[in-house]
């Protein structure tokens, strides 16, 4: 477990299937997913199996302090050559705007820094995902860059844009 001032990360479980799923499934959450397709209780069982052999990934399971669990997020494409990994996160709708994803980001970012020995940190989000551009620009990440037209949602394409933090300017900033 590692604990931060709001929430505290914890390795995945089985018993977080049916909650991923739900994540995954929930109405409010599908349009800040590249595919609006609903998550089957097998292909959630079989993307668990998966995930819990993948050496490039790791997921951990967001916690708020009274032990509910609030959403997840993970280390994908984990390059321990070049020390670089994506970082990503899945919070409920109810647990947005409370200060969790900040936390459980640096959090996260800790980790990676400095149990995983990474280099870089990046990450993807929608151009039109301002709330989260904000706070990752606030943790100290910078735009590296576009994938032009790459998002189909609501009549209209929607870019991707890249962004990233390496450990020195992590180191720098001191967050937290």
């Amino acid at each position: 477990m590692i604990p931060g001032e709001k929430t505290t990360l914890r390795a995945m479980e089985k018993r977080d299937i049916e909650l991923l799923r739900n994540l995954r499934n929930h109405p409010d959450m599908r349009r800040w997913h590249c595919s609006h397709m609903l998550v089957s209780d097998i292909e959630q069982e079989e993307w668990y199996e998966r995930s819990g052999t993948d050496q490039r990934n790791k997921i951990f399971m967001v916690d708020d302090l009274n032990g509910n669990t609030v959403g997840y997020v993970q280390l994908r494409n984990i390059d321990y050559k070049n020390r670089s990994v994506e970082i990503g996160i899945h919070l409920g709708p109810e647990a947005q705007g409370r200060g969790y994803g900040r936390d459980a980001f640096l959090l996260l970012m800790r980790f990676a820094f400095n149990e995983m020995n990474m280099h870089r940190v990046y990450l993807q989000v929608f151009d039109f995902n301002d709330r989260a551009i904000k706070l990752y620009e606030k943790l100290g990440f910078r735009e590296e860059g576009r994938f032009r037209d790459v998002i189909f949602q609501e009549v209209r394409y929607y870019d991707i844009v890249q962004m990233s933090i390496l450990e020195s300017e992590f180191r720098a900033q001191e967050i937290g």
